[in-house]
């Protein structure tokens, strides 16, 4: 399914001529996939423990999963504003991706 809409979002990068921002997607890509894998290990950590741990490693979690994706995002715009929206565009749409993928095996 990620391949999927990579693949897609690169096919309409290329068909517009900015072929250079076919980085930005692998980028976002990247940036989800550590996002996704730091969420579930975190999930399955807080799983093992009480409520009141339980929600302070989830809390750290998210601070961190959200100071990752902060220092990437202004990385890109530093160094272009296209480069900051293709980037952010992807990494949005593979987060809600990865949203259904876990609600759908969530459901299971």
């Amino acid at each position: 399914m990620f391949v999927a809409v990579a693949a897609i979002m690169a096919i309409q990068l290329f068909s517009s001529g900015q072929i250079y921002l076919c980085g930005a997607i692998l980028i976002g890509a990247i940036l989800n996939v550590f996002y996704f894998v730091s969420a579930a290990a975190r999930l399955e950590t807080a799983a093992k423990f009480e409520q009141a741990q339980a929600k302070r490693i989830m809390l750290i979690g998210m601070l961190l999963r959200l100071a990752m994706v902060f220092v990437v995002l202004a990385v890109a715009v530093h160094i272009s504003t296209e480069l900051f929206f293709a980037t952010s565009v992807c990494f949005v749409m593979f987060y809600l991706t990865s949203l259904g993928v876990l609600s759908y095996f969530g459901r299971r």
